[in-house]
């Protein structure tokens, strides 16, 4: 593949012009020259560290309500009808949703068995299986559904997709969960996947409980042992900020769904100030309700610049970062998230020739404060491309299945659970 006349975001914060060529899934050459025309800006794949993607059957589903009654009120209610097959249509559906608004990797959390969704997609994948209590099984089920899944991919040439650990929340499941669970990581070796103080009273509570935060708690269980992406940290204190540096564990904002169920703002500029790697995700789109990581970016910079009432905190590119390198920092990846040569040929491009985008004077800030998914008209994963929007109805030309049958998928899986 070869991309030529092309703008581009490049590492060390630079802007260049010129041609990007691939071999085989990965980078070979990035040649710059002088700027010219081109209505053509490629960036790194965008990196959505905290989704659940299957929740698209849900999307808007109880709208109002704070968190602990929207998940037993309207959330828990409907999931309890969900079967493999409504849950794969739901993350398919999420997945192509992703690739079409420029997002190549995502971390994705649920309950049932999807991984196959992203492979069929094309998309590069962290799955986890939500470890919590009263689901009959769950710890071993965890376990060996994580051993089995990345052996089997270890063994095969295709597709990027991986199981790492993780339990929802300290509040759905107890000490000797956890602690199981870390053990059994000694030989699995996956980062772990986690919510993390994502309300006042989940934070409160925990210091009632243990008598320490959620974030000390999961260190001495041993869960933080391998690094992992704890999303939210909306209560996190400065102490935990210190736990999260030294254990490699990064903080996944989220800042649509904090606003939307009311749960307040992470000190996002105090943990990097403390070292924390600072990535970015949707969260599933019942609590969003889409998965466009522009619209993340977006709301980061305003959010803090606002909170601060200091305009220049969190610069364009330091929220670029958090949705491109950062992410795949997070991910324990320094193969993806940026465009250079050796790095994986993921990329996401956009059309600059757009009301909203014109005159580009700052591509950077553009990116951030102008741009939103439906700008994106081609990904490109591993060299090949997944999404292209010239082809209009046919624009998943890659993906085993066609968009018309996947959203028939959908639509009859939302239909029923809903009734």
């Amino acid at each position: 593949m070869k991309l030529e006349n092309v703008w581009m975001l490049l590492p060390g914060r630079r802007v260049g012009f010129g041609t990007i060529e691939t071999e085989g899934d990965s980078i070979s050459s990035v040649s710059l020259r002088e700027p010219g025309k081109s209505d053509r800006l490629v960036l790194p794949g965008l990196v959505n560290c905290h989704c659940h993607a299957p929740m698209t059957l849900l999307r808007g589903v109880g709208g109002g309500l704070p968190l602990k009654r929207w998940l037993e009120e309207a959330i828990f209610p409907l999931e309890a009808k969900l079967t493999d097959e409504d849950v794969h249509a739901g993350a398919l559906w999420g997945a192509m949703e992703m690739l079409a608004g420029g997002t190549t990797t995502v971390a994705d959390m649920y309950e049932w068995n999807y991984q196959h969704a992203f492979l069929e997609a094309g998309m590069r994948a962290r799955v986890t299986t939500v470890g919590r209590l009263g689901a009959p099984g769950r710890l071993a089920e965890c376990i060996e559904r994580t051993r089995s899944w990345n052996e089997r991919m270890r063994g095969e040439a295709r597709g990027d997709v991986y199981m790492d650990i993780c339990v929802h929340s300290e509040y759905l499941t107890d000490e000797h969960f956890c602690r199981e669970l870390a053990a059994a990581n000694r030989e699995l070796g996956r980062r772990l996947h986690v919510h993390v103080s994502e309300t006042r009273r989940e934070h409160e509570e925990c210091v009632a409980r243990h008598g320490k935060t959620p974030i000390a708690y999961l260190a001495d269980t041993g869960l933080l042992d391998r690094g992992g992406y704890a999303a939210h940290c909306v209560w996190c204190t400065d102490d935990d900020f210190r736990i999260m540096a030294e254990r490699d564990v990064s903080l996944v904002h989220n800042p649509t769904s904090n606003m939307k169920l009311g749960s307040g703002f992470a000190r996002i500029v105090r943990a990097m100030e403390l070292g924390v790697n600072v990535a970015l995700g949707t969260d599933g789109t019942a609590s969003n309700d889409n998965l466009d990581m522009f619209e993340e970016m977006h709301l980061a910079s305003l959010i803090h610049k606002g909170i601060a009432n200091d305009p220049t905190v969190l610069s364009p590119w330091d929220v670029v970062e958090m949705a491109t390198k950062n992410g795949a920092k997070a991910l324990g990846r320094g193969d993806i998230g940026e465009i250079a040569v050796g790095r994986k040929a993921d990329f996401c491009i956009v059309d600059l020739d757009r009301p909203h985008l014109l005159p580009a004077h700052d591509l950077a800030n553009l990116v951030v404060h102008s741009m939103h998914s439906g700008d994106v008209v081609q990904t490109v994963v591993g060299g090949r491309t997944v999404y292209d929007a010239s082809l209009g109805g046919d624009a998943f030309d890659g993906c085993p299945i066609s968009r018309a049958a996947a959203k028939e998928a959908l639509l009859a899986s939302a239909a029923r659970i809903l009734v």
